[in-house]
């Protein structure tokens, strides 16, 4: 059986998926997949010697298409010449980070908090480091420090939910909501936490009240069209992204989930095309190549859907569904080996997924190493233990383990 699917379906930006590049506007009508990488620059090309901005460059050019370790390499060279530059330090934090060296990642963002202490984004993308890192209360502390910076409570929500705390986040921002009626924040903060917490009725009354105290608001809106989508109310959804996008055209995220609504109504090419679109818009947002992914992966196109779930990893290695859809398309594709190593290399960086679990658990079943299989539903039930897929699926190997 295949692992169970998800879509990188998000009202908001998540962990340390900052643009490096300059957004482009180009509009994208095209069915075709983006280059999941491009070509480094040369050797020939690259000066041993030259100023910082030139290897700034560089490594932007490198960075754009994927190629970190030539962008890391340059970066460091740049920072030789000009330690105190520190848009160099950040794209350095955020180069390393992708390369999973989060130590060498701490360091680079510290550089810049100190000599820019309020700097929000920063604070957010060295939170980052420390969930990956499982340390979380420092990553609480550097998102909190980001607020209200939108990707930083994305990822403060993330935060408590693997912890099993959201109520304690409900309560502390219901407090504020009441505290402060009239901002359209607050509205939009609590929904939030709603929506993490599976309460989409909540979560669509606070959005809307956000709405009534400013109706151009165009994250209230897009948030308002997940919380319609995860009630199924698909038309409202893609209403919702279309009022978005009416007032803005440049919201990406917008395009991105109106790709996902298209792809849960079999409409893979007209999926391709929105997906694409916010790709134009952003292209080093990660989840909009892993959306595009699921669309190519239903169409049948394998070696596509690996590419695209590969170059969201190369952007965001903390992305705990790529990891997921990469092993799926492996284990689909009979590929069981590879599909193991994608769901272990996922939990390694978000042991908290209990998708990743039961695709792990999904192998060893197949593999008939009952035992393992167990303990991976097991940890998924953990998790969750109302998960209905798991518990069935540790019935059936136990039901072998301890044969009548």
């Amino acid at each position: 059986m295949k692992p169970r699917q998800t879509f990188a379906f998000l009202a908001l930006a998540t962990l340390m998926s900052a643009s490096l590049a300059a957004h482009a506007f180009a509009d994208t009508q095209s069915g075709t997949t983006p280059a999941a990488s491009g070509t480094p620059v040369p050797s020939t090309a690259r000066p041993t010697t030259g100023s910082a901005s030139d290897l700034l460059a560089l490594a932007q050019a490198n960075i754009a298409t994927g190629h970190n370790t030539e962008a890391l390499a340059e970066l460091k060279r740049a920072a030789d010449i000009d330690p105190g530059n520190l848009d160099i330090q950040k794209m350095l934090g955020d180069v390393e980070y992708r390369l999973q060296d989060f130590t060498a990642a701490e360091t680079a963002y510290l550089a810049v908090l100190a000599k820019e202490p309020d700097n929000k984004d920063v604070h957010n993308r060295l939170g980052g480091v420390y969930a990956a890192l499982d340390r979380y209360d420092d990553a609480l502390s550097e998102f909190r420090k980001s607020l209200p910076l939108q990707a930083g409570f994305a990822n403060l929500v993330q935060v408590y939910q693997d912890q099993g705390r959201l109520s304690e986040l409900e309560s502390e921002y219901f407090i504020e909501m009441e505290r402060e009626p009239f901002e359209p924040g607050t509205h939009y903060n609590l929904g939030i936490v709603y929506e993490a917490e599976s309460k989409y009725d909540q979560a669509i009354e606070q959005y809307n009240a956000a709405l009534d105290k400013n109706p151009r608001f165009t994250d209230a809106m897009n948030a308002l069209g997940v919380a319609y989508a995860d009630e199924n109310r698909h038309s409202d959804a893609i209403r919702e992204y279309q009022q978005a996008l009416s007032l803005d055209p440049s919201y990406y995220l917008a395009y991105m989930n109106w790709g996902v609504e298209l792809i849960k109504a079999s409409d893979y090419n007209g999926a391709i095309v929105k997906i694409n679109k916010a790709i134009s818009l952003d292209p080093q947002f990660s989840l909009s190549y892993e959306n595009l992914g699921v669309a190519y992966d239903y169409l049948g196109s394998f070696t596509q859907a690996v590419e695209l779930y590969q170059k969201t990893i190369e952007l965001d290695p903390g992305d705990r569904n790529a990891y997921f859809n990469l092993g799926s398309a492996y284990f689909y594709h009979g590929l069981v080996n590879l599909a193991e190593a994608a769901f272990i290399k996922g939990l390694a960086v978000t042991p908290h997924s209990v998708n990743l679990h039961f695709g792990l658990g999904d192998v060893y079943q197949v593999q008939k190493k009952y035992q393992l299989a167990a303990d991976q539903y097991k940890a998924a039930l953990a998790i969750s233990p109302g998960d209905v897929a798991a518990q069935a699926k540790l019935s059936e190997v136990q039901a072998i383990l301890t044969p009548h």
